[in-house]
């Protein structure tokens, strides 16, 4: 399996040059993921812990070039993870951005693409509710704003899926995800 090393995937991102708010927020993302991999691995569901750190680590790869070169949000960067040579991260970087949700063929499937997807509804610059990162998507992309909206009940849905999996109530589950974002700061 082709998965970065925990210090080749924090290399990548400081290469990638991004600002400051997408580092913390994918330093965040990554916690937070981990943690929901443990609560996977706890209810005897096989995860790849390293590849989920590192896809989640990794998962906004894209944003400068996106912004300077145009293309999609995650396909961009799956491709680049896969032109490194790091294939797998590629489906939980490709499946993870807010419009995945309403898309049939990138929504995230398997459980590293929605502890990533779960992870990022979760994440800004700090810990958020689903509907609180929502709002805030919809604030600072006005012109997406029905498509952020449409993909509400679908996010919910995902991480009510991770809930019931690892035997959590939806704010358990959340209070967990909280408390391994605060351990990290």
């Amino acid at each position: 399996m082709a998965v970065p090393d925990r210090s080749t995937a924090r290399r990548m991102l400081a290469d990638a040059e991004l600002p400051d708010g997408i580092v913390v927020h994918s330093e965040g993302v990554a916690r937070v993921a981990v943690a929901a991999t443990a609560l996977l691995a706890e209810a005897q569901i096989p995860i790849d812990g390293a590849l989920v750190e590192a896809a989640a680590l990794l998962h906004d790869i894209d944003k400068v070039e996106i912004r300077r070169d145009g293309g999609e949000h995650g396909i961009v960067g799956a491709r680049r993870l896969e032109a490194a040579g790091f294939e797998d991260l590629a489906m939980p970087v490709a499946s993870h951005p807010i419009t995945c949700l309403l898309d049939d063929d990138r929504f995230p499937r398997g459980w590293p693409s929605v502890v990533v997807a779960v992870a990022d509804r979760h994440v800004a610059q700090a810990f958020v509710t689903v509907d609180e990162r929502l709002d805030d998507m919809k604030v600072r992309h006005p012109e997406y704003a029905d498509a952020i909206e449409a993909a509400r009940r679908p996010a919910h849905a995902l991480e009510a899926e991770l809930a019931e999996v690892v035997g959590l109530s939806v704010g358990d589950l959340a209070a967990r995800l909280r408390a391994a974002w605060e351990a990290g700061r």
